[in-house]
């Protein structure tokens, strides 16, 4: 049986550049190490035994086979893409270090057998993720065979909101610790997670973050429950598809059946956040519609407008726009121009921006 994370719906604002070299050090050192690269020495130094800041960094990039690496830098990928893009590319590899150097801490001070891998860290990040991101779709793949009951495969999708996951996680972690279970530095795995959590509730507090989604302090508080969205309604245009005439042999045709005829795909933009800041607004949305491609925005104000996604929005894809006023002055009110093809037709639309409400509509 598995169950692995593929994705989290959150807003990326810088890319995760550290992340992705983390990830891909650790993954050269495995290989180095796999395929005797280096000596035996320099693999056994770097195992934790000791209080050895060596050890309790160096560790990390262990990993005892294949799997064991994959499963890790999954986590990694989609948990620590999302915390990398809000704290800063400068400030994450320090922070992972931390973590790492904190979970060999307290699996050092609970459990006496040596660890190697990087779940102390990754569950660190996890915890972060768990304060700064609990409401966030987190999209999961399974698999599972129960050949005495009839199931000798089964496999699918869901998507729940990332505490449930993060949370059912953490308590396999205290179980394997109440168990005893052998094999695993689930010690290793709580004290990363619980300096996460910390690390990330004193960021909140803070307010070292910037933040686009309720974080766990907005919900406890009360200030903001769910995601503070709005559709983009107006923008679905459902067009009736063109009819096609059906051969029917040599003969003839026949019309198709008109309850039958498609229409044209159409997006549902779904705002997320507004953010004013001087002369700049920067507006997220994902798409809860059908797929469009070859998106576009223009104005006739004297300001420089970015959307990304250029080339196409599929169905459940994040996305943002930037104005930026080029006259380096306030943004008070702007009219922007959105066109998009879906299917065989392109959609144009003006949106507004008002300045009281910090929010855009569509307007013809």
């Amino acid at each position: 049986m598995f169950l692995i994370p593929y994705k989290m719906e959150t807003i990326f604002t810088k890319l995760p550049v550290a992340n992705v070299t983390i990830i891909v050090v650790t993954a050269i050192m495995f290989f180095l190490t796999t395929f005797g690269y280096f000596e035996d020495s320099v693999f056994e130094a770097l195992v934790l035994q000791d209080w050895d800041i060596g050890q309790m960094t160096g560790s990390a990039l262990l990993h005892g086979d294949l799997f064991h690496l994959v499963g890790n830098m999954i986590v990694l990928w989609i948990f620590g893409n999302a915390v990398c893009a809000t704290v800063g590319n400068a400030i994450y590899p320090f922070l992972y270090i931390i973590l790492a150097v904190f979970a060999s801490a307290v699996h050092l001070m609970f459990d006496e057998n040596p660890a190697i891998g990087a779940s102390g860290a990754v569950n660190g990040i996890v915890g972060m993720a768990l304060i700064i991101y609990p409401l966030n779709r987190l999209h999961c793949a399974y698999a599972f065979s129960m050949p005495l009951m009839g199931i000798f495969w089964k496999s699918g999708k869901f998507s729940t909101k990332s505490f449930w996951m993060i949370l059912l996680w953490l308590v396999f972690d205290i179980f394997g610790v109440v168990s005893g279970s052998g094999g695993t530095a689930y010690w290793a795995h709580i004290g990363g997670f619980g300096f996460g959590m910390t690390a990330a509730l004193l960021l909140v507090i803070f307010e070292a973050l910037e933040t686009y989604d309720p974080t766990l302090i907005d919900i406890v508080t009360g200030k903001k429950r769910e995601r503070q969205a709005y559709d983009l309604q107006e923008l679905a245009e459902k067009t009736p598809g063109i009819p096609m005439a059906v051969p029917i042999g040599s003969s003839g045709f026949i019309a198709p059946d008109q309850s039958a005829l498609a229409t044209e795909p159409n997006p549902l933009l779904r705002v997320t956040s507004v953010i004013k800041k001087e002369n700049l607004i920067t507006c997220f949305f994902f798409n809860e519609g059908d797929p469009i491609k070859e998106v576009s925005v223009e104005s006739e104000d004297p300001v420089r407008v970015e959307i990304n996604p250029t080339g196409g929005l599929e169905k459940r894809v994040n996305g943002w726009l930037k104005v930026t006023n080029v006259r380096n002055a306030g943004l008070s009110a702007v009219k922007l121009r959105i066109s998009y093809k879906a299917g065989a037709q392109r959609v144009t639309k003006d949106l507004l921006y008002h300045e009281a409400e910090k929010k855009f509509t569509v307007g013809e």
